[in-house]
Protein backbone atom coordinates (compact mmCIF):
# COMPACT_ATOMS: atom_id res chain seq x y z
CA UNK A 1 0.00 0.00 0.00
CA UNK A 2 1.65 3.10 -0.90
CA UNK A 3 1.79 5.90 1.47
CA UNK A 4 0.08 9.04 0.60
CA UNK A 5 2.88 11.80 -0.73
CA UNK A 6 3.34 14.25 2.04
CA UNK A 7 2.26 17.96 1.43
CA UNK A 8 5.21 20.02 0.06
CA UNK A 9 6.08 23.16 1.76
CA UNK A 10 5.24 26.53 -0.22
CA UNK A 11 8.23 29.09 0.07
CA UNK A 12 6.55 32.55 1.25
CA UNK A 13 6.48 34.66 -2.34
CA UNK A 14 7.90 38.23 -1.46
CA UNK A 15 5.78 40.94 -2.07
CA UNK A 16 6.97 43.87 -3.81
CA UNK A 17 6.46 47.07 -1.69
CA UNK A 18 4.23 49.34 -3.69
CA UNK A 19 5.78 52.81 -3.91
CA UNK A 20 3.57 55.94 -3.41
CA UNK A 21 5.14 58.28 -5.51
CA UNK A 22 5.77 61.85 -3.74
CA UNK A 23 3.91 64.53 -6.47
CA UNK A 24 6.11 66.89 -7.68
CA UNK A 25 5.41 70.40 -6.82
CA UNK A 26 2.98 72.64 -8.36
CA UNK A 27 4.85 75.38 -10.49
CA UNK A 28 5.11 78.87 -8.78
CA UNK A 29 2.76 81.53 -10.72
CA UNK A 30 4.27 84.18 -11.87
CA UNK A 31 4.06 87.63 -9.27
CA UNK A 32 4.63 91.16 -10.84
CA UNK A 33 6.86 93.16 -8.89
CA UNK A 34 5.30 96.30 -9.62
CA UNK A 35 1.90 95.26 -8.20
CA UNK A 36 3.33 93.50 -5.16
CA UNK A 37 5.18 97.34 -4.49
CA UNK A 38 1.57 99.01 -4.97
CA UNK A 39 0.59 97.14 -2.12
CA UNK A 40 0.12 99.56 1.70
CA UNK A 41 2.61 97.60 3.61
CA UNK A 42 5.29 95.06 4.01
CA UNK A 43 3.22 92.87 6.55
CA UNK A 44 0.32 92.46 3.14
CA UNK A 45 3.52 92.33 0.50
CA UNK A 46 5.22 89.33 2.54
CA UNK A 47 1.65 87.35 3.26
CA UNK A 48 0.93 87.76 -0.49
CA UNK A 49 4.29 86.92 -1.59
CA UNK A 50 4.24 83.79 0.59
CA UNK A 51 0.89 82.63 -0.66
CA UNK A 52 2.56 82.84 -3.83
CA UNK A 53 5.33 80.68 -3.00
CA UNK A 54 3.50 78.46 -0.61
CA UNK A 55 0.72 77.32 -3.98
CA UNK A 56 4.13 75.45 -5.14
CA UNK A 57 5.26 73.85 -2.02
CA UNK A 58 3.75 71.36 0.30
CA UNK A 59 3.40 72.63 3.89
CA UNK A 60 5.75 71.21 6.08
CA UNK A 61 3.34 69.66 9.27
CA UNK A 62 6.17 70.59 11.62
CA UNK A 63 4.56 72.25 14.43
CA UNK A 64 7.66 72.81 16.27
CA UNK A 65 7.43 71.99 19.72
CA UNK A 66 8.71 68.67 21.68
CA UNK A 67 7.02 67.23 24.48
CA UNK A 68 9.53 68.46 27.73
CA UNK A 69 6.97 71.12 28.95
CA UNK A 70 8.78 74.81 30.19
CA UNK A 71 6.30 76.91 30.78
CA UNK A 72 2.93 78.95 31.16
CA UNK A 73 2.18 81.84 28.99
CA UNK A 74 -1.06 84.13 28.52
CA UNK A 75 -2.98 83.77 25.35
CA UNK A 76 -2.70 86.22 22.87
CA UNK A 77 -4.83 86.42 19.62
CA UNK A 78 -4.08 84.27 16.74
CA UNK A 79 -2.17 81.57 18.83
CA UNK A 80 -2.94 78.00 17.96
CA UNK A 81 -5.97 76.94 20.10
CA UNK A 82 -4.56 73.25 20.73
CA UNK A 83 -1.87 74.36 23.13
CA UNK A 84 -4.27 76.16 25.33
CA UNK A 85 -4.17 74.08 28.44
CA UNK A 86 -8.01 74.47 29.28
CA UNK A 87 -7.76 72.26 32.87
CA UNK A 88 -6.16 75.53 33.65
CA UNK A 89 -8.59 77.99 32.21
CA UNK A 90 -11.20 75.58 34.20
CA UNK A 91 -9.76 76.79 37.25
CA UNK A 92 -9.21 80.22 36.87
CA UNK A 93 -11.10 81.57 33.79
CA UNK A 94 -8.60 82.85 31.88
CA UNK A 95 -6.29 81.39 28.66
CA UNK A 96 -2.75 80.42 29.05
CA UNK A 97 -0.79 78.68 26.04
CA UNK A 98 1.52 75.55 27.34
CA UNK A 99 5.43 76.27 25.78
CA UNK A 100 7.82 73.98 25.52
CA UNK A 101 11.78 73.57 25.10
CA UNK A 102 12.97 74.45 21.83
CA UNK A 103 14.36 71.29 20.78
CA UNK A 104 12.86 71.07 17.40
CA UNK A 105 12.03 74.47 16.44
CA UNK A 106 14.85 76.73 14.49
CA UNK A 107 15.70 80.08 15.40
CA UNK A 108 15.85 82.33 12.69
CA UNK A 109 17.57 86.19 12.60
CA UNK A 110 17.93 88.45 9.92
CA UNK A 111 20.30 91.33 9.29
CA UNK A 112 19.22 94.08 7.43
CA UNK A 113 22.11 96.20 5.83
CA UNK A 114 21.11 100.08 6.58
CA UNK A 115 23.64 101.86 4.83
CA UNK A 116 22.95 104.65 1.97
CA UNK A 117 23.48 102.35 -0.82
CA UNK A 118 20.30 100.29 0.04
CA UNK A 119 18.26 103.48 -0.36
CA UNK A 120 18.31 103.29 -4.14
CA UNK A 121 16.09 102.07 -7.07
CA UNK A 122 16.93 102.51 -10.89
CA UNK A 123 13.74 102.99 -12.18
CA UNK A 124 10.07 104.20 -10.38
CA UNK A 125 8.27 100.53 -10.07
CA UNK A 126 11.00 98.71 -8.40
CA UNK A 127 11.57 98.84 -5.27
CA UNK A 128 14.52 100.51 -3.00
CA UNK A 129 17.02 97.83 -1.95
CA UNK A 130 16.01 98.72 1.60
CA UNK A 131 12.48 98.17 0.79
CA UNK A 132 12.66 94.91 -0.29
CA UNK A 133 15.01 93.95 2.33
CA UNK A 134 12.43 94.59 4.28
CA UNK A 135 10.22 92.23 2.20
CA UNK A 136 13.20 89.69 2.04
CA UNK A 137 13.11 89.90 6.30
CA UNK A 138 9.13 90.27 6.48
CA UNK A 139 8.72 86.69 4.45
CA UNK A 140 11.07 84.79 6.01
CA UNK A 141 9.44 85.93 8.98
CA UNK A 142 5.90 85.13 7.72
CA UNK A 143 7.06 81.75 6.27
CA UNK A 144 8.92 80.87 9.68
CA UNK A 145 5.62 81.55 11.90
CA UNK A 146 3.62 78.83 9.83
CA UNK A 147 6.12 76.57 10.36
CA UNK A 148 6.14 77.37 13.88
CA UNK A 149 9.49 78.49 14.45
CA UNK A 150 10.87 81.82 16.16
CA UNK A 151 12.09 84.54 14.09
CA UNK A 152 14.53 87.55 15.20
CA UNK A 153 15.97 90.96 13.88
CA UNK A 154 19.07 92.84 13.58
CA UNK A 155 19.63 96.09 12.17
CA UNK A 156 23.14 96.88 10.56
CA UNK A 157 23.75 100.88 11.49
CA UNK A 158 26.62 102.08 12.70
CA UNK A 159 26.19 99.48 15.35
CA UNK A 160 23.55 96.68 15.58
CA UNK A 161 20.27 98.66 15.82
CA UNK A 162 16.72 97.37 16.40
CA UNK A 163 17.89 94.02 17.65
CA UNK A 164 15.03 91.80 18.78
CA UNK A 165 15.69 88.22 19.93
CA UNK A 166 13.72 85.35 18.09
CA UNK A 167 10.60 84.53 19.36
CA UNK A 168 6.80 83.40 17.29
CA UNK A 169 4.03 85.27 19.07
CA UNK A 170 1.57 87.37 17.58
CA UNK A 171 3.00 90.65 19.71
CA UNK A 172 6.61 89.94 18.59
CA UNK A 173 5.26 89.97 15.02
CA UNK A 174 3.98 93.38 15.84
CA UNK A 175 7.06 94.22 17.50
CA UNK A 176 9.02 92.87 14.07
CA UNK A 177 6.80 94.71 11.72
CA UNK A 178 7.63 98.24 13.42
CA UNK A 179 10.94 97.83 13.85
CA UNK A 180 10.75 97.09 9.51
CA UNK A 181 8.64 100.18 9.14
CA UNK A 182 10.95 102.49 11.60
CA UNK A 183 13.91 101.43 9.79
CA UNK A 184 16.33 104.54 7.90
CA UNK A 185 19.01 104.64 5.79
CA UNK A 186 22.04 105.50 7.63
CA UNK A 187 24.81 107.61 6.21
CA UNK A 188 27.39 105.65 8.50
CA UNK A 189 26.95 102.10 8.78
CA UNK A 190 28.73 99.09 9.41
CA UNK A 191 27.94 94.93 8.15
CA UNK A 192 30.84 93.97 9.89
CA UNK A 193 30.31 95.56 13.06
CA UNK A 194 26.87 94.60 13.02
CA UNK A 195 27.80 91.47 12.72
CA UNK A 196 30.37 91.02 15.23
CA UNK A 197 27.91 92.68 17.39
CA UNK A 198 25.13 89.86 17.12
CA UNK A 199 27.66 86.63 17.33
CA UNK A 200 27.32 87.80 21.27
CA UNK A 201 23.43 87.94 21.22
CA UNK A 202 22.77 84.57 19.13
CA UNK A 203 21.69 81.53 21.01
CA UNK A 204 24.03 78.77 19.96
CA UNK A 205 23.04 77.04 16.18
CA UNK A 206 20.93 80.19 14.36
CA UNK A 207 20.20 80.68 10.96
CA UNK A 208 21.56 84.18 10.14
CA UNK A 209 20.03 86.12 6.93
CA UNK A 210 21.99 88.77 6.02
CA UNK A 211 20.11 90.85 3.59
CA UNK A 212 22.82 93.52 1.84
CA UNK A 213 24.58 94.63 -1.50
CA UNK A 214 27.33 93.83 0.49
CA UNK A 215 29.60 97.08 -0.49
CA UNK A 216 31.52 96.33 2.59
CA UNK A 217 35.69 96.21 3.39
CA UNK A 218 36.05 92.44 2.49
CA UNK A 219 38.41 91.57 4.81
CA UNK A 220 35.78 92.85 7.95
CA UNK A 221 33.25 91.54 6.40
CA UNK A 222 34.91 87.67 5.92
CA UNK A 223 36.21 87.97 9.98
CA UNK A 224 32.31 88.95 10.81
CA UNK A 225 31.36 85.65 8.79
CA UNK A 226 34.01 83.45 9.84
CA UNK A 227 33.17 84.77 13.76
CA UNK A 228 29.64 83.45 13.53
CA UNK A 229 30.62 80.16 11.70
CA UNK A 230 32.77 79.42 15.08
CA UNK A 231 29.42 79.87 17.31
CA UNK A 232 28.09 77.26 14.91
CA UNK A 233 25.36 79.56 12.91
CA UNK A 234 24.25 78.37 9.51
CA UNK A 235 24.87 81.66 7.25
CA UNK A 236 23.05 82.57 4.13
CA UNK A 237 23.65 86.19 2.36
CA UNK A 238 20.40 87.75 0.25
CA UNK A 239 22.50 89.74 -1.88
CA UNK A 240 20.00 92.44 -2.78
CA UNK A 241 21.02 93.45 -6.44
CA UNK A 242 19.11 96.55 -8.81
CA UNK A 243 19.06 95.21 -12.46
CA UNK A 244 21.28 98.17 -13.10
CA UNK A 245 24.03 97.06 -11.05
CA UNK A 246 24.10 93.82 -12.66
CA UNK A 247 22.99 94.76 -16.67
CA UNK A 248 24.87 98.60 -16.47
CA UNK A 249 22.10 99.09 -19.11
CA UNK A 250 22.60 102.70 -18.89
CA UNK A 251 21.76 105.03 -21.92
CA UNK A 252 23.70 108.30 -22.54
CA UNK A 253 26.38 110.24 -20.60
CA UNK A 254 25.63 111.12 -16.66
CA UNK A 255 27.59 112.05 -13.49
CA UNK A 256 27.69 109.39 -10.92
CA UNK A 257 27.74 110.02 -7.27
CA UNK A 258 28.92 107.55 -4.38
CA UNK A 259 25.70 107.52 -2.34
CA UNK A 260 27.82 107.42 1.22
CA UNK A 261 30.25 109.67 -0.16
CA UNK A 262 28.22 111.91 -2.20
CA UNK A 263 31.23 114.65 -2.32
CA UNK A 264 32.60 112.28 -5.05
CA UNK A 265 31.21 112.43 -8.13
CA UNK A 266 32.66 111.24 -11.91
CA UNK A 267 31.13 111.97 -15.31
CA UNK A 268 31.00 108.99 -17.14
CA UNK A 269 29.81 107.23 -20.41
CA UNK A 270 28.10 104.65 -19.50
CA UNK A 271 28.61 102.75 -23.27
CA UNK A 272 32.61 103.27 -22.75
CA UNK A 273 33.32 101.90 -19.55
CA UNK A 274 30.30 98.83 -19.32
CA UNK A 275 32.60 96.10 -20.40
CA UNK A 276 34.80 97.03 -17.48
CA UNK A 277 32.64 97.57 -14.94
CA UNK A 278 30.42 94.29 -15.64
CA UNK A 279 33.70 92.42 -15.36
CA UNK A 280 34.70 93.85 -11.95
CA UNK A 281 31.19 93.31 -10.79
CA UNK A 282 31.44 89.85 -11.49
CA UNK A 283 34.63 89.41 -9.77
CA UNK A 284 32.92 91.41 -6.98
CA UNK A 285 30.16 88.69 -7.14
CA UNK A 286 32.24 85.95 -7.34
CA UNK A 287 35.02 86.70 -4.04
CA UNK A 288 31.81 87.37 -2.23
CA UNK A 289 30.33 84.16 -2.75
CA UNK A 290 34.11 82.69 -2.01
CA UNK A 291 33.86 84.31 1.41
CA UNK A 292 30.86 82.81 2.68
CA UNK A 293 31.52 79.54 1.26
CA UNK A 294 34.87 79.95 3.09
CA UNK A 295 32.58 80.60 6.81
CA UNK A 296 30.48 77.61 5.67
CA UNK A 297 27.56 79.58 4.38
CA UNK A 298 26.12 80.59 0.95
CA UNK A 299 25.13 83.42 -1.04
CA UNK A 300 22.01 83.71 -3.15
CA UNK A 301 21.48 86.42 -5.49
CA UNK A 302 18.31 88.47 -5.64
CA UNK A 303 17.15 91.05 -8.37
CA UNK A 304 15.03 93.77 -7.11
CA UNK A 305 12.78 93.17 -10.36
CA UNK A 306 12.02 89.35 -8.87
CA UNK A 307 10.36 87.98 -6.32
CA UNK A 308 12.53 86.59 -3.26
CA UNK A 309 11.47 83.07 -3.82
CA UNK A 310 14.71 81.30 -3.59
CA UNK A 311 15.86 83.16 -0.08
CA UNK A 312 12.57 81.08 0.87
CA UNK A 313 13.64 78.02 -0.49
CA UNK A 314 17.02 78.03 1.12
CA UNK A 315 15.21 78.76 4.67
CA UNK A 316 12.85 75.47 4.23
CA UNK A 317 16.37 73.68 3.31
CA UNK A 318 18.23 74.67 5.99
CA UNK A 319 15.37 73.72 8.51
CA UNK A 320 14.88 70.50 7.08
CA UNK A 321 18.25 69.41 7.40
CA UNK A 322 18.39 70.86 11.10
CA UNK A 323 14.93 69.09 11.62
Amino acid sequence: MKSAPLPQRREPVPRARARVATPPPLPLPPVDMSLLGDLPSVELRARCMVEGFLNGHHRSPQKGSSVEFAEYRAYHPGDDLRRVDWRLFARNDRLHIKQYEDDTRLRVFVVIDSSASMNYSSRPELLLKMDFARLVAAGVATLARRQGDAFGLGIAGTDLDGFLPARSSQPHWKSFIGRLNALVPSTRASLAGALDDLANLLPPRSLVVIASDFYEESDKLSAALRRLRYDRHDLIGAHIIDPVEQDFDLDGSGIFFDAESPAWQVSLDPEAVREGYLARFRAFCSDLDGRFRAAGGEVVQLRTDRPPFEILSRYLAQREQRT
